[in-house]
C-alpha cells in the first residue's frame, strides 16, 4: 500500500486536465466513442490504484464492448496519443501531447497505389496531402475495411457535398458504418441500394418539414429507426408537418408517440387535439392532490395518457385524486398506483368509485362500532380492515357471530387478535349461528396469543408503513 495517497472523495472532487492539442488537432478527425474512451481513460490515469481502473469497469461506464474500446485504443496508437503495452490483458499507456506531433505511420506506397488514385480521382477539387492519406490508411487497418468499400463510401459522400468534400466527413460516414460491420464492398453496396430506395419517402419527409437540402447519412439512419418503432410513412409525413424546420424535432415528437403506443394517423390527431386539455386536466389533479408542477408535459405522458387508455375520463380521474388526498396518497406515482387498483377491480368511473368509497365508509363504520365495543378508542386502520374482510368474505361469518366475538374479546390485551381467534375457531369448528357459538362458549387460552403483550398504540406503530388503502 502506498505511503501516502489521495482518498477517493478527493479524486472525484479533483479536475482532471486535457491539453488543448487534444481539441484542436485531435477531437475534430475522431467519432464520439473514440473521444469518449480516450478522456474516460485520462480521467482513470489520475488515480492508478482506483479499483476501477479495469477494461470490465470501462466497459460498464461507458456501454461499449471491450472490442469497441481495444478498437478505440488502437486508433489513438495511431494517433501517437498511446502507447498499447499488452493486448492480452489489455495495457495502455498514455503519452504526451505536442503540437503537431500526432505519428504518421509509414505504409508500403504499393499497398495502396490503387486506392490512393482512385480516392484522388473523387476529391477533385484539391490534392490530398500526406496526412489525409494516412488519416484513411489508419481507418483502414483499424477497422479491417477494405479500401475499396471506403472509396465507394467516399463517392457517395462527394455527391452529397461536393467533391472538395473533407477527409474528416468521409471519415465520420465510414467509422459509423463500420461499427454497423458495414466494411466490406457488399455491405457498402447493400447500404446504398437501401438508401436509393429509401430515398423518394426521405425527400417527402424533408419537404413535409421544411427542410430544403438532400437527404444524409443521419436522415437515412433516422427513417430506419423510425420504421423499426412500427411507424408507416403516412404516418411519419403527418407528424413531419408539426416539425417545421428540424429532423431532430421530428424525431422527437416520434419517440413520444411511440412511448405513448399512439401508431395511427387519427390517434396522433385526437392526441394533439386533446393535449391542451389535457395539460388543463394535469393542473387540476395536481391541485387536487397537492403537488405543483410548472410544466405538467411529462405528467400528461405518463399518467393522464395511460389512465385514459384504461377507460378513465377526465371525471373519474378527479374522483381519484381527491380519494387519494383524502387517503394520504399525495404523489402522483401513488395516484398511480390507485388507478392501477380501481382498473384490476373494473371501477373505472365516477360513479363506480363513489360507490365503492361508500361502502368502505360504511363498512368502517361497522369496524369503529366493533373497536369501541372492544374497548378499542383509536380510528379504523389496514389491518382492521383486513380482519374484518377475512371474517366476512372468506369465513362467512354474520354479525351477530362477530359481535358475540366482540363481546367476549372486550378488555383482553390485544383485543382484535383475541377476537380474531375466537372467530377462527368457530370457522374450523363450522359453527354458523349465535346459538352455537354462546354454546359453545369457547375461550382461547392466553398462551395462544401473541408471545408479547403489544398496547395498541404499538401496534399501530408496527403497522404505520403499511398501505392504508386497501382493496
Amino acid at each position: 500500500m502506498s505511503f501516502v495517497s489521495f482518498s477517493s472523495q478527493l479524486v472525484i472532487e479533483n479536475t482532471t486536465a486535457v491539453s488543448n492539442v487534444f481539441f484542436d488537432e485531435h477531437l475534430p478527425h475522431c467519432n464520439g466513442d473514440c473521444a469518449r474512451v480516450y478522456l474516460y481513460g485520462l480521467y482513470l490515469c489520475g488515480s492508478s490504484s482506483r479499483y476501477d481502473n479495469t477494461l470490465e469497469h470501462f466497459s460498464n461506464t461507458l456501454g461499449l464492448s471491450p472490442e469497441d474500446i481495444e478498437s478505440a485504443f488502437l486508433y489513438w496508437q495511431e494517433r501517437g496519443l498511446v502507447q498499447i503495452l499488452s493486448v492480452q490483458p489489455i495495457q495502455v499507456k498514455y503519452l504526451p501531447l505536442k503540437q503537431n506531433a500526432a505519428r504518421i505511420k509509414k505504409y508500403s506506397a504499393d499497398k495502396y497505389a490503387d486506392f490512393n488514385a482512385q480516392i484522388q480521382a473523387i476529391i477533385e477539387g484539391r490534392m490530398l496531402t500526406p496526412s489525409e492519406f494516412a488519416e484513411y490508411y489508419a481507418f483502414l487497418e483499424s477497422f479491417h475495411a477494405e479500401p475499396a468499400a471506403l472509396v465507394m463510401i467516399a463517392k457517395y459522400c462527394a455527391d452529397l457535398k461536393g467533391a472538395n468534400v473533407g477527409h474528416a466527413y468521409i471519415l465520420t460516414v465510414a467509422k459509423n458504418w463500420a461499427y454497423s460491420g458495414i466494411k466490406t464492398v457488399g455491405a457498402v453496396e447493400e447500404k446504398l441500394g437501401a438508401e436509393k430506395s429509401n430515398s423518394a419517402q426521405l425527400a417527402k419527409i424533408l419537404k413535409a418539414i421544411g427542410v430544403k437540402r438532400a437527404a444524409e447519412p443521419a436522415d437515412h439512419e433516422f427513417l430506419v429507426k423510425w420504421r423499426k418503432m412500427g411507424f408507416s410513412q403516412n404516418v411519419i409525413e403527418h407528424v413531419a408537418k408539426s416539425a417545421r424546420g428540424s429532423i431532430n424535432k421530428l424525431d422527437g415528437l416520434l419517440l413520444k408517440y411511440f412511448e405513448l403506443k399512439l401508431f395511427e394517423i387519427g390517434e396522433i390527431a385526437d392526441f394533439a387535439k386533446k393535449a391542451k386539455d389535457l395539460s388543463t386536466l394535469a393542473y387540476a389533479v395536481n391541485q387536487k392532490i397537492g403537488v405543483w408542477y410548472d410544466n405538467v408535459d411529462s405528467i400528461v405522458t405518463e399518467y393522464l395518457v395511460p389512465w385514459g387508455l384504461k377507460g378513465f375520463d377526465n371525471d373519474t380521474i378527479l374522483a381519484v385524486a381527491s380519494f387519494c388526498f383524502k387517503s394520504g396518497k399525495r404523489t402522483l406515482a401513488d395516484m398511480d398506483a390507485v388507478v392501477n387498483k380501481f382498473y384490476k377491480l373494473g371501477l373505472n368511473s365516477a360513479s363506480a368509485i363513489d360507490n365503492f368509497v361508500g361502502e368502505k365508509v360504511a363498512q368502517d363504520g361497522v369496524i369503529k362500532e366493533l373497536l369501541c365495543k372492544l374497548g378499542v378508542g383509536r380510528d379504523v386502520n389496514a389491518i382492521d380492515r383486513d380482519f374484518y374482510a377475512t371474517w366476512t368474505d372468506v369465513w362467512g361469518h354474520p354479525p351477530e357471530i362477530i359481535g358475540h366475538a366482540a363481546t367476549l374479546a372486550a378488555g383482553k390485551v390485544s383485543p382484535m387478535a383475541y377476537m380474531n381467534k375466537i372467530l377462527a375457531t368457530y370457522f374450523e369448528k363450522k359453527i354458523t349461528t349465535l346459538d352455537a357459538a354462546k354454546a359453545a362458549n369457547y375461550a382461547p387460552p392466553a398462551t395462544n396469543m401473541l408471545r408479547h403483550s403489544y398496547t395498541d398504540d404499538e401496534l399501530k406503530s408496527l403497522f404505520s408503513n403499511i398501505d392504508e388503502v386497501k382493496f
